[in-house]
């Protein structure tokens, strides 16, 4: 049997799913070695039995080569490279039509869109040609390290700037992004306790609320929000895929309800008493009434899409009315100016990605590469409704964007990052069995600090 399988892997070129198929080659081998057994045959007799019903093992080799060959996804690749020259010949016009109206300071980030778009593309496409479990392997390193950073920032270490910008010598990042970055990292941490109990529950919820704690204090509270219900719902899918020896659908009902139904108690109850400070007190109060200071953007909004038409534009000068239209206020700025057809296109073309993005991972055949793959999305997917909604009128402003659209180049090559990691979880979608070791073993050095895994 042994001879058997080792032929039959040399047929195999991807070395890394080889632990899988040896596996799953033996457990069927076994089963039918018992089978032979129970039939009266003895274990030498029963084994050349069941080797000779697999068949050759070259022939059986060449034919799971195939199945377990790197899948390449050049459509997305390609639709990807089609929607980052779209978004820049849009930010272009956008530059070109605050110049004509004075307003070239209301567009911060349009001049140099491509750019971002560029380092965005590239970012992908190395992603794209490296290997995820890599990631999943140091997660642990890796979010440390930027809890470090986090816990830094929160002294007035690397942050300047009103607008939120991390700095690390030449490169500078908001805030916010930087947080939504440790999502796949989180993703791969829960992968690490596969298999524990309710402590190895409480360790990955330990992971969990300490960056939802800074950021807080760091970012911003719609950040905080944003990553929270990302990783309720990457632990939820954990649990239900058995990830952890707990009872499945109390102990997820209990985490949504953590962060659902309490939290929304908190908030009215601060609000009735009065326990919030002024200037969120008076963004609730924007949702529900047009009065006041607060309600200004949200009106502006609502004013602006009172008439409104699906192939031309109102004439209106957005600039004077809205902050930032080239990103939080995008989807309105393209109404006013081209119609509500060529305003939903960018909606269409990122919610497109998005929705490919949740596809290639649910079928994805490893689980930690579902679960990574589903926090990227929905970091992207929650960003796009905030930020849908805000142009709607139907919210005051939140921080949020449109993926792949909006100005800002954090959030812009955040955007390309996770369709990199889904592009790499999709390229060994058949490749990687059930589940893949990632432990580290061997000797890490951070600096003078020598770390030693088995």
């Amino acid at each position: 049997m042994e001879e058997y399988i080792k032929k039959l892997l040399e047929q195999v070129r991807f070395r890394q799913a080889h632990d899988g198929i040896e596996k799953e080659l033996k457990a069927h081998m076994e089963d039918q070695i018992a089978d032979y057994m129970a039939d009266g045959m003895d274990r030498n007799s029963a084994e050349k039995a069941a080797v000779a019903d697999m068949g050759d093992p070259v022939e059986v080799g060449i034919s799971m080569d195939r199945v377990h060959r790197p899948k390449i996804a050049w459509s997305v690749v390609l639709i990807a490279m089609l929607i980052g020259i779209a978004s820049i010949i849009l930010h272009a016009l956008i530059v070109q039509d605050a110049a004509v109206t004075n307003n070239a300071t209301s567009i911060l980030g349009s001049p140099h869109f491509y750019t971002n778009v560029v380092i965005g593309l590239i970012s992908m496409l190395t992603l794209y040609l490296l290997d995820y479990t890599v990631l999943a392997k140091y997660s642990k390193i890796l979010a440390l390290a930027m809890l470090m950073i986090v816990v830094l920032g929160t002294m007035g270490f690397f942050l300047y700037g009103v607008g939120g910008h991390l700095h690390i010598g030449p490169f500078s990042i908001l805030t916010s992004t930087f947080m939504f970055f440790y999502i796949p990292l989180f993703g791969a941490i829960l992968y690490k306790y596969r298999g524990g109990g309710f402590a190895s529950l409480l360790r990955a919820l330990l992971w969990m609320v300490i960056p939802v704690i800074l950021a807080i204090g760091w970012s911003s509270l719609t950040t905080a929000i944003m990553i929270t219900f990302t990783m309720i719902l990457q632990l939820s899918v954990a649990i239900a895929k058995g990830w952890f020896k707990v009872p499945k659908m109390p102990v997820i009902i209990i985490s949504w309800a953590a962060i659902t139904v309490v939290p929304i108690g908190f908030l009215a109850f601060a609000y009735t008493h009065g326990l919030m400070a002024q200037y969120q007190m008076m963004r609730i109060r924007a949702i529900f009434h047009s009065d006041g200071d607060a309600a200004y953007v949200i009106n502006n909004v609502r004013s602006l899409l009172r008439e409104v038409y699906l192939f031309s534009g109102t004439g209106k000068n957005v600039f004077d009315l809205l902050p930032n239209p080239n990103s939080d206020y995008l989807f309105v700025y393209l109404i006013n100016k081209y119609g509500l057809v060529v305003a939903f296109l960018p909606v269409i073309a990122a919610a497109s990605l998005i929705i490919t993005g949740f596809i290639a991972s649910a079928r994805c055949k490893n689980q930690l590469g579902l679960v990574m793959g589903v926090g990227c999305m929905n970091v992207l997917l929650i960003n796009m409704l905030v930020n849908c909604f805000s142009n709607m009128g139907l919210i005051p402003y939140m921080n949020s964007f449109l993926p792949f659209f909006s100005a800002g180049g954090s959030n812009v090559i955040l955007g390309y990052i996770f369709l990199g990691i889904i592009l790499s979880i999709y390229k060994y979608k058949e490749a990687y069995p059930q589940h893949v070791d990632v432990k580290v073993r061997g000797k890490i050095k951070l600096g003078k600090i020598e770390i030693i895994k088995n």
